[in-house]
């Protein structure tokens, strides 16, 4: 009987955790989507530029509902910032979704933007800022190896006895 009951335990906790685990993956995959939708709105190129938010807020709804989430547009924040081919596009979505377990049931809130990365704030949130051409590649000056020319083969080690094989 402490068996059965041990199995039943495991069984629930593993239900449980299933029901609460699908939405939140289901939350990162979708941020993530949103996320890459932004960065894609700008470099339409070829294609005729989107001129209203009412255009994205529906090309989010659309993505949202190949996830079983279900939007209405008051949900959607859709913002731009600057024109032309610098314009930024920001989205984001605000919904809840209702988790039911067998005994109790409670809602899961989720707010997932363009900006956001994935894992709730884990991720990068912004890029990473890429690194001045003074920091990337030293000056000549900073080197320790000293100058050859271009056309001098590179120096060869010699490898010590102890490290070579027998022959």
């Amino acid at each position: 009987m402490k068996y059965v009951f041990r199995i039943a335990l495991v069984v629930a906790v593993i239900m449980a955790g299933w029901e609460i685990l699908a939405p939140e993956v289901t939350n990162m995959i979708f941020q993530d989507e949103l996320h890459d939708s932004a960065a894609q709105i700008g470099y339409r190129t070829g294609v005729a530029p989107l001129n209203s938010d009412e255009e994205i807020r529906n090309i989010v709804i659309r993505k949202a509902e190949k996830h079983d989430i279900e939007l209405n547009p008051k949900q959607v924040t859709v913002q731009r910032t600057g024109m032309g081919e610098s314009t930024t596009w920001y989205v984001a979505v605000d919904y809840t979704v209702k988790v039911d377990l067998l005994v109790y049931s409670f809602p899961l809130h989720f707010t997932p933007s363009s900006k956001g990365g994935m894992f709730g704030g884990i991720g990068v949130s912004e890029p990473a800022s890429t690194p001045s051409p003074a920091k990337a590649v030293p000056k000549p000056s900073q080197r320790t190896d000293p100058p050859r020319h271009p056309q001098q083969p590179p120096e060869l080690k010699q490898i010590p006895p102890s490290l070579k094989r027998p022959q």
